[in-house]
């Protein structure tokens, strides 16, 4: 799965960002919580095509 569609399912299963950072060797790193269930998960990527989506989309929702 592509984090593409991990975020788009994450967002459905009711996670939300709660924090995105870029590190020093280019990853970029968000972090999904799911409040209900006080579950966290997390999506990498040093491609800036993906980050840019990735950034786009939670800006959007």
């Amino acid at each position: 799965m592509d984090n593409i569609e991990k975020l788009r399912r994450l967002y459905e299963k009711g996670y939300k960002c709660i924090r995105y950072e870029d590190e020093n060797d280019g990853t970029f790193k968000m972090y999904f919580k799911n409040f209900e269930k006080e579950h966290i998960d997390d999506i990498q990527s040093s491609n800036m095509n993906e980050i840019n989506q990735l950034k786009s989309y939670v800006d959007q929702n």
